[in-house]
């Protein structure tokens, strides 16, 4: 079955109709034969936001993972949730954080990915967490 973009906006479409789900900044699709695809940044910088964004995103998913991974410069990690929309295409929803001397990301070297633990996202996503 051949997924095309108007498929995908469909289906994002429809996930967002159904779901009370924080906005994307920005969003993208791609329909190839490797599998379709859509990604999506979170609009706010914040890691406690971010954190419950992410949150709320990955409630609504099947087969939900997380990861961080720091930027080849070094100065930020783009945490994400990856899973699946109803009909089966892949969704990353992700935002960005700045590197800090003790938060997350900071002992993974610049390119470098982990798996974070919702859990993890849980405890971030408390306003009184201030080191990220």
């Amino acid at each position: 079955m051949t997924t095309t973009t108007v498929d995908l906006l469909d289906s994002l479409r429809a996930h967002l109709t159904e779901f009370e789900l924080p906005a994307l900044w920005s969003v993208n699709l791609t329909a190839s034969s490797g599998g379709p695809n859509v990604s999506g940044q979170l609009p706010c910088h914040y890691p406690p936001e971010i954190a419950s964004g992410l949150l709320a995103w990955a409630d609504t998913l099947t087969e939900v993972t997380a990861e961080a991974w720091r930027v080849p410069s070094g100065d930020t990690v783009h945490l994400s949730v990856i899973g699946r929309l109803p009909g089966g295409a892949s969704i990353r929803v992700y935002g960005c954080v700045v590197v800090t001397v003790r938060g997350m990301g900071a002992d993974l070297a610049p390119g470098a990915s982990t798996s974070v633990p919702l859990v993890v996202l849980r405890e971030r996503a408390t306003v009184e967490e201030v080191i990220f």
